[in-house]
């Protein structure tokens, strides 16, 4: 399958755009799978997307690593249930979930817009680096592998669901969710990876030329996150997940 160079120059600029708030508050793939889907259809635009997001993730995640913003005692704890969780699925789940779509999207979209208000508070109020209770390792491990399994089956937003978990359950600051989020969802994005390439479900050429911008995307985003600290992620993040409820909702009511 081939892609004129205009319609790659703006997945390309997609690709870019994702990797930088997927950087700073995940839902990278709210930007950069609607586009794809359209382009080269339901059955490539997973896999493309996947091999695309696990770069720009990968090079947030050296830069969050450098900064010693990713509590690696977390990932060793959650990331091979998460990895085992996206795998399983990609492989297996996705039918259902795609049949059951239409009563999925309203709940996910109601849950984006309460990460989004709580955001907001956080920003608005006094800021605090901790939560208030102590972590729940637990119920987090639970509320991952359910993300996770979400990642392999439908993927957007992940970013945002594990952010969310680390620093709900795990009791993380904000940046040091978003850096432990990176190395979960890489982790994710792998094992997801490994069935779309096992299927030749990956559009190669694409998926390359997207990844390189994803890349300087992701980049700059864990960039302006370190810099700028903690206000700026809660801000991308509610906008993020306002998106993301506004775009669930508009596909749930054009179905």
């Amino acid at each position: 399958m081939t892609v004129e160079l205009p319609v790659l120059l703006g997945l390309s600029l997609a690709a870019f755009a994702a990797g930088f708030v997927d950087a700073i508050a995940g839902g990278g793939g709210l930007i950069q799978l609607p586009p794809l889907l359209a382009v080269v259809g339901p059955g490539l635009a997973p896999g493309t997307n996947k091999l695309s997001s696990i770069c720009g993730t990968t090079t947030a995640l050296v830069r969050y690593a450098r900064h010693g913003s990713v509590r690696w005692r977390v990932v060793a704890l959650v990331g091979p249930v998460a990895f085992a969780a996206a795998l399983a699925g990609s492989l297996g789940y996705l039918e259902v979930v795609r049949r059951h779509a239409t009563h999925v999207e309203p709940v996910f979209a109601i849950v984006f817009l309460a990460l989004a208000a709580d955001q907001v508070r956080r920003t608005l109020g006094p800021g605090r680096e901790r939560a208030a209770r102590p972590p729940r390792p637990g119920p987090g491990m639970l509320f991952a592998a359910g993300v996770a399994l979400y990642d392999g089956a439908i993927g957007p937003g992940t970013g945002m669901f594990l952010f969310w978990t680390f620093s709900t359950w795990f009791a993380l600051t904000p940046l040091e969710a978003t850096g432990t989020t990176k190395a979960v969802n890489a982790l994710t994005n792998a094992g997801s990876l490994v069935a779309f390439v096992a299927r030749g479900a990956v559009l190669w050429p694409l998926a390359l030329a997207m990844a390189a911008s994803n890349v300087v995307g992701g980049a700059l985003g864990a960039r302006s996150a370190i810099r700028h600290g903690v206000a700026l992620i809660r801000v991308v993040t509610a906008v993020a997940c306002a998106g993301a409820a506004v775009y669930l909702l508009v596909r749930w009511a054009s179905r």
